[in-house]
């Protein structure tokens, strides 16, 4: 058996398909990779309260959420980073600026969301307040703000995301240059419905710091972890990762600077990539 690796796993496009389904050969190959002593993260950009219970209830040994700013092994956190007030607040003023108005932000606490982005739930039939996460949506026009305070204040979140309307006065580009005084950004995945969509990431802090903090937190060597992802949300983590897969359904063109690319994740990607690399 291969010395113990310690693999970060993204879910969207990667562990679950578009209906957030996980293909069986996909749940076999984990199970038979912990068998074989192997360590798995989820690693999303996704927030805890955001991941469904069928995929947390798969086993894994630990999950990386809000897009690296916090790590959890069971109820143990064992890191968490918050936006700060003063960014979440210039990011709203940013928005209101430039007429964005579908936009979330999300922590341990659940998701806010803007009214347009609660319009963009309900048009593909995903009302907020049904269903499993029901109680964890918020809708940001709701949230109390103490008078003197702000809402950067009265909000505890880890990563923002968001996309513009079709025509956007503004790039992706220039939203990232304008906000890169409190954020990162990293294109997202509404590429289908806006031309400029991304998330919004504490400076520092991306999937590649989880990989190298979670590895140094449970005594592996960056040489002994993987990174497995399909989109430009996921780079940090595989350019941080000792051995970096691409899925076969990999966009942004992710798949040059990894060290292997595998199957799309409808012809058993996931599967193959862990065949691949000797976990399986």
């Amino acid at each position: 058996m291969a010395t113990s690796k310690l693999v970060f796993i993204d879910i969207d496009g990667t562990l679950a398909d578009e209906n957030h389904i996980v293909p069986e050969s996909a749940q076999a190959a984990c199970h038979e990779a912990q068998r074989n002593g192997h360590k798995l993260f989820i690693c999303t950009g996704r927030s805890m309260p955001k991941i469904e219970r069928s995929i947390l209830d798969l086993g894994f040994d630990g999950v990386v959420s809000v897009a690296g700013a916090q790590a959890n092994v069971g109820d143990t956190i064992l890191f968490q980073h918050l936006v700060s007030a003063e960014a979440v607040d210039a990011a709203m003023e940013y928005f209101k600026l430039h007429h964005i108005e579908s936009y979330q932000w999300q922590g341990a606490d659940g998701m806010y969301i803007s009214e347009g982005y609660r319009r963009h739930l309900e048009s593909k039939g995903k009302a907020f307040n049904r269903g499993e996460f029901a109680k964890f949506w918020h809708l940001l026009d709701e949230v109390e703000v103490p008078f003197g305070s702000t809402l950067g204040e009265s909000i505890k979140v880890s990563k923002g995301s968001y996309f513009t309307g079709p025509d956007p006065d503004v790039t992706f580009e220039q939203t990232k240059q304008d906000l890169s005084p409190w954020f990162e950004l990293v294109h997202g995945s509404y590429d289908k419905i806006s031309p400029n969509n991304g998330e919004l990431l504490i400076n520092g802090i991306d999937k590649g710091t989880a990989v190298r903090d979670v590895a140094d937190a449970l005594g592996y060597t960056i040489a002994d972890t993987i990174a497995i992802g399909d989109s430009d949300n996921d780079t940090a983590m595989l350019k941080a990762a000792g051995t970096s897969v691409a899925m076969g359904n990999a966009i942004h063109g992710i798949e040059r600077f990894c060290n292997l690319q595998t199957t799309d994740i409808h012809d058993n990607g996931l599967a193959n990539a862990f065949r691949a690399l000797g976990l399986v």
